[in-house]
C-alpha cells in the first residue's frame, strides 16, 4: 500500500545536491532528469502535481546554467514544489478552483521569485485545497491511498513523503502546513507571522496567512530557511537571533480540552518525544495548562471567516456557482460576523504577548500533538484543524517532527512551538534533542 520507502531511495536530500554541486560533481541537467524520473514513476498513484511543464524546467535550467557562478548559488539546482497558490509566471496557477483554470499570472510571488535568484528550479505546481480551504484535491496519502494527505498542503506534503521532490512550498492559516506534514510523515515549519512574504500567494485571511515549507529532514528545512533569510530581500527586515543556545532553551509539554478527543497513540508520541530530550539533557519545565485554548481556537476561527468575505469579494459575486459549499458556507458565516465579534477575535493578534506568556510560562519551547489524529480516510476535508489554530493566530513558529508510526502504519507528528520571533532557537532546539523514533 505504501509507496514512500522505494520512491525516497533515489531521492537526494537539499543537502547533497548542493554539496555535490558545488563541488562540479552534480550537473542541474542531471538533477533534473532524476527528479523527471521519480515523478514519472510515482505520481500516477499519488496525484501530488496539479500543473508539470517539463520544457519550461528545461527552460529554467538553461537560465540558471547561463550564470558562470550558477554552482556557488545557496540553492544551485535544488529541484522545489509550489504549492498552487503562489503565483507563477511560467505555469498556470489555479488556487485550486476550477474559475482559475487557465489563470496565468504576469509574475511570480515574492518568495518564489527569491527562490529563483538562490538557484532553485520550480519544477511544478502541487495540488491545494480549493483557495487553500477545505474541498480536497484528488491527491492521497502516500503511506495508504484510502487515507488523505491532510491539507491544505495536500500534494506539497505528499510529493515530498513520496520522494518525488526534497522541499515544497506550503502555507497556513490554521493548519495547513503542520497537517498534511504530519499526516505524510515529513518535517512541516511555519515561520513566525510576517517574516515570509506573501506578495503573490491567494490570501485567505491575511491577519493569519503565514508561507513555509515541508522537507524530509530538519537539516533540510535549515539549509533551505537559511537561504532564504540570506536573500538581500531581507537585509531590512530585522530577525531575532538565538539569544540562548539550545542546552539553554527549557521545553514542557502542553495540556488542554483536545485531550478528551486525542488519538491515543499522538499523545504517547509526544511523551516519548518529551522523555527522550530530558533524556539527552535538555532543560525543562512543568507542564503548562493552556487555559486559552478553546478562547484562542474559537476567535481563529472568526477572524477567518469574516477576513473571507473580503478576499473572496470578486469570487462571490461573479463566480459564486463555481465555488464549493465549504467556501460558500465560511462566506456565510463570515458576513454573520458582527463588527463586536470581530474586534474581540482580533485581541490576540494586537496583544500577542499577554497571551504568549501565558502560554509558555517558564518554558522556551512547547512540545504537543500535530494533530488529533493520524490521517483519516478520504473523505469531503482533510482532517481537524484544532491542534494548530491556536498557534496561528499568534503567529508563533511552529514545527512538525516525524515521530514513527502509530498501530494502524500511518505517520504520529509532534508540534513544536516557540515564542514569536524565536524561529532559529526551535529548529536548533530540535536539532539538538529531538530525533524520530524507528
Amino acid at each position: 500500500m505504501t509507496v514512500v520507502n522505494k520512491a525516497t531511495e533515489n531521492m537526494q536530500s537539499i543537502k547533497s545536491i548542493t554539496e555535490k554541486v558545488r563541488a562540479g560533481n552534480l550537473d542541474a541537467v542531471k538533477v533534473i532528469e532524476d527528479t523527471r524520473q521519480v515523478i514519472s514513476e510515482t505520481d500516477g498513484g499519488i496525484r501530488a502535481w496539479q500543473t508539470l511543464d517539463w520544457g519550461e524546467v528545461e527552460r529554467q535550467v538553461e537560465v540558471l546554467v547561463s550564470n558562470s557562478n550558477w554552482r556557488s548559488l545557496p540553492l544551485a539546482a535544488v529541484p522545489i514544489a509550489v504549492k498552487d497558490v503562489y503565483d507563477t509566471d511560467n505555469f498556470v496557477t489555479t488556487y485550486g478552483s476550477s474559475i482559475y483554470s487557465s489563470h496565468r499570472p504576469s509574475r511570480d510571488a515574492k518568495l518564489v521569485s527569491i527562490l529563483r535568484s538562490l538557484g532553485a528550479i520550480v519544477v511544478g505546481k502541487t495540488v491545494t485545497t480549493e483557495f487553500a480551504y477545505w474541498q480536497p484535491g484528488p491527491t492521497v496519502n502516500p503511506y495508504n491511498k484510502k487515507h488523505t494527505p491532510g491539507g491544505s498542503s495536500s500534494g506539497s506534503a505528499a510529493a515530498v513523503s513520496s520522494g518525488m521532490i526534497p522541499v515544497a512550498l506550503g502555507s497556513q492559516t490554521a493548519a495547513s502546513i503542520i497537517r498534511p506534514a504530519s499526516y505524510c510523515g515529513v518535517y512541516g515549519f511555519k515561520p513566525s507571522y510576517g517574516i515570509l512574504p506573501l506578495d503573490g500567494v491567494k490570501p485567505l485571511a491575511p491577519s493569519l496567512d503565514h508561507a513555509g515549507f515541508l522537507a524530509r529532514s530538519l537539516e533540510d528545512i535549515k539549509i533551505f530557511f537559511t537561504a532564504i533569510l540570506g536573500h538581500e530581500h531581507f537585509s531590512q527586515i530585522p530577525l531575532r537571533l538565538p539569544g540562548k543556545t539550545a542546552s539553554e532553551l527549557a521545553v514542557t509539554t502542553l495540556s488542554g480540552a483536545w485531550e478528551m478527543v486525542l488519538q491515543k497513540d499522538c499523545q504517547q508520541a509526544v511523551e516519548d518525544c518529551f522523555a527522550g530530550a530530558k533524556s539527552r539533557g535538555s532543560k525543562f519545565s512543568e507542564e503548562v495548562i493552556f487555559s486559552d485554548f478553546e478562547r484562542l481556537t474559537s476567535d481563529q476561527t472568526t477572524l477567518m471567516a469574516a477576513e473571507s468575505v473580503q478576499t473572496f469579494e470578486y469570487e462571490r459575486k461573479h463566480e459564486f456557482q463555481k465555488l464549493s459549499d465549504h467556501i460558500k458556507n465560511l462566506l456565510e458565516e463570515g458576513s454573520k460576523v458582527t463588527s463586536t465579534q470581530l474586534a474581540q477575535a482580533r485581541i490576540p493578534i494586537e496583544n500577542p504577548e499577554e497571551f504568549e506568556d501565558r502560554l509558555f510560562c517558564n518554558a522556551d519551547i512547547l512540545l504537543c500533538p500535530s494533530t488529533l489524529d493520524t490521517a483519516p480516510l478520504l473523505g469531503t476535508a482533510t482532517g481537524n484543524p484544532l491542534m494548530s489554530r491556536a498557534f496561528n493566530i499568534l503567529g508563533l513558529p511552529t514545527l512538525t517532527v516525524p515521530y514513527g508510526l502509530a498501530d494502524n502504519g500511518l505517520p504520529l507528528g509532534v508540534q513544536v512551538v516557540g515564542r514569536r520571533g524565536n524561529d532559529f532557537s526551535l529548529l536548533l532546539f530540535a536539532e539538538k534533542y529531538l530525533t524520530k523514533r524507528r
